[in-house]
């Protein structure tokens, strides 16, 4: 029987048993009760499943694809100034060190280190964390971290080296992991393993030469990237067909980089499309993006 014919009989027992009886309750009210509860039931079944198979279709794609870009400055280079290490280890350190908070390539004004990745996801193509990844590099010399911004699973091994030679301590203090504070003799190396995904950057540093300081991001997807020296980036394996809201974020633009004016807090949103690559192009950055 349809929803439209069994609302038509209840309607009519219920006013048989009003004639009948008034305000009354009477058995076959009670007989009707269940009847009304089914077919309201049925109709909320109805017309809810319709709606969440609607919204499964729209937000579920097929496939995988890529996503891929270049990030150049616009504008002049500007020249940051140097740190000063304060005379601390001076044969190892020097008396100065580079500002690494803002690299960019002299010739085609690519810039290095900065984060994208995806807030969130429906579906992994490759969920555990492949043999071949290996342990995420993150060493320091010459006083400096040499991964400004470093990019990790949950679960993955950091390798954290001190390529100097004076000792060095890494600090780690990010939100829902185990602090850390790893003290480091000339030379030598120790691991560290975030168990919980960061939703941005979380800052590391050396207290015996304050200067030093990066910024770590665990996920518990593969679906993020830092620009290279030149400023290129690409990101393989994305759910196809289904929109991705992405995060862009840089050591100067904490609150997100807002590299176009549609980008709000440094976040876009995209579709890939399947089996095939999505070239954002070249995505010119202001200067001003940066606090400069």
């Amino acid at each position: 029987m349809s929803f439209g014919k069994l609302w038509l009989k209840l309607a009519a027992c219920v006013g048989l048993a009003v004639a009948a009886g008034g305000c009354a309750r009477s058995t076959a009210d009670a007989d009707i009760a269940p009847d009304m509860q089914q077919a309201l039931a049925l109709r909320t079944a109805q017309e809810g499943g319709d709606s969440e198979a609607t919204a499964e279709q729209a937000t579920t794609g097929a496939g995988w694809g890529t996503l891929k870009g270049v990030f150049q400055l616009d504008g002049q280079i500007p020249q940051l100034p140097a740190l000063d290490t304060q005379g601390k280890d001076p044969a190892a350190c020097g008396s100065v060190v580079p500002d690494p908070s803002l690299q960019v390539d002299s010739g085609s004004k690519g810039i290095a280190d900065v984060l994208i990745f995806a807030r969130k996801v429906s579906r992994v193509k490759n969920p555990e964390i492949p043999a071949e990844a290996g342990p995420a590099l993150f060493d320091q010399k010459k006083c400096v971290f040499l991964s400004p911004v470093l990019a990790l699973r949950v679960g993955q091994t950091m390798l954290v080296k001190n390529s100097d030679p004076v000792s060095h301590n890494t600090k780690i203090d990010a939100p829902g992991n185990p602090p850390s504070n790893l003290t480091l003799a000339p030379f030598a190396s120790a691991t560290y393993t975030y168990v919980k995904q960061l939703a941005l950057p979380s800052q590391v540093v050396c207290s015996i030469h304050p200067w030093m300081s990066a910024y770590v991001i665990a996920r518990n997807d593969p679906y993020y990237a830092v620009t290279g020296p030149d400023g290129s980036f690409e990101i393989a394996d994305l759910p196809a067909g289904e929109p991705i809201e992405f995060q862009v974020w840089h050591a100067r633009a904490q609150s997100g980089l807002q590299a176009r004016p549609d980008w709000k807090r440094g976040r876009f949103q995209v579709t890939i499309p399947p089996d095939g690559v999505l070239d954002l192009g070249v995505i010119q950055v202001p200067v001003g993006a940066f606090g400069l």
